[in-house]
């Protein structure tokens, strides 16, 4: 669904602002996602994301604090330019990286795709599969 003033998915704002509604803790991050209800099939998403927080920088510093202060593995993170995927094999805590981003805005695009599709299907990043 397309808000009609902006052409834009109804979920793409919710979901860009995850981060800072996260910090207030009335909700989980599941909840959150779940209630943004991003279309994670939708071939321009990482693009519309990009978009959005091109025009409020300051979304990415929330998702870059987000990704730091999340302890949990498995997990997709994001540090600066670069996105990964943590996990433990053996014991053992394995750091998957993605291939380096030109922006910081590009790798946060990419990491929130990846952190919906964790929070809400426990699904692996695709990147991992190519590499």
């Amino acid at each position: 669904m397309l808000k009609e003033s902006s052409q834009e998915p109804d979920w793409l704002e919710p979901l860009c602002r995850i981060a800072l509604l996260y910090r207030t803790g009335s909700l989980s991050i599941r909840e959150l996602f779940e209630n943004a209800g991003p279309n994670l099939e939708d071939s321009e998403f990482v693009e519309l994301v990009a978009r959005t927080l091109a025009r409020e920088p300051g979304l990415v510093a929330a998702w870059q604090q987000f990704s730091s202060d999340t302890r949990a593995t498995p997990n997709p993170y994001l540090a600066g330019t670069q996105v990964g995927f943590i996990d433990s094999e053996n014991e053992r805590v394995r750091k998957r990286v993605a291939p380096s981003f030109a922006t910081e805005i590009d790798a946060c695009s990419v990491y929130i795709r990846d952190e919906a599709a964790w929070v809400l299907h426990r699904r692996e990043p695709n990147w991992l599969d190519a590499g």
